[in-house]
């Protein structure tokens, strides 16, 4: 009896999925470690969420070889297993603790983006945004404008806020973000599952060999003859002739 090939190819091709997330989010990271400070999606991919996809990347393709190393040989590598679904398991709360922080950002985005345009932005960042919409401050001219931005020179009847356009785009950008959080934690998932498998299966390949070996060493003992009470049957048996 041996672990089934289905499993181990299963196995493997969940282990390189997940080792592929690892790779890019990593690359992701490296791709938007280029952003300019004053580009538009900087207000979405911020130098912490770049921080956190190099984390985040790290930990998986650790992770993916340690699940190499126990999948090499499941049956003498138990405790890589182990350690493998595990580590599987504390990035998936991760990943949802991500998940549900930025779907709780996004119930008010409004006053979110509203605090960050008058308080914490630049006026070289927020230009950005005035000269690509044609707009002029956040909810009008008269609210935290860039007044060097040609769109704030028109007449207040005819101004609009940037409001509008800052949240199209941060929604744009967090599409993204959803649909890479979600496909992580599903291909996450999947590689936990066939871990698990494996480690069921390993597990009865174990018991099986343990319960076999046990019944080979009884029916040897049984098979031989205990020298001890031979000999004296032996010696104690009369030559009983007439």
């Amino acid at each position: 009896m041996e672990v089934k090939l289905s499993i181990r190819i299963s196995f493997g091709v969940l282990l390189a999925l997940y080792l592929g997330t690892g790779i890019a989010a990593i690359s992701v990271g490296g791709y938007f470690i280029h952003t300019e400070e004053n580009s538009r999606r900087s207000i979405i991919v911020t130098k912490n969420v770049i921080a956190l996809l190099f984390v985040a990347g790290a930990y998986i393709i650790l992770n993916a070889l340690v699940g190499i190393i126990a999948g090499l040989s499941p049956l003498s590598r138990k405790r890589w297993l182990q350690a493998y679904v595990w580590l599987i398991v504390i990035i998936m709360f991760v990943e949802t603790g991500v998940g549900i922080w930025l779907w709780l950002r996004t119930l008010d985005i409004d006053d979110l983006y509203g605090h960050n345009w008058r308080h914490l932005w630049s006026d070289s960042f927020k230009r950005t945004f005035q000269d690509s919409a044609q707009c002029c401050g956040y909810l009008g001219p008269l609210d935290g404008p860039v007044m060097a931005s040609p769109s704030c020179q028109l007449p207040s009847d005819r101004a609009f806020g940037c409001m509008t356009s800052v949240q199209k785009y941060a929604q744009s950008y967090l599409t993204y973000i959803y649909t890479g959080v979600f496909v992580l934690v599903f291909l996450s998932l999947g590689a936990m599952i066939s871990g698990m498998i494996l480690m069921i299966v390993r597990n009865d390949e174990e018991r099986w060999r343990w319960t076999r070996a046990n019944a080979i060493f009884r029916s040897m003992n049984y098979d031989t003859p205990d020298s001890t009470i031979t000999d004296k049957y032996r010696k104690g048996t009369p030559n009983q002739s007439p």
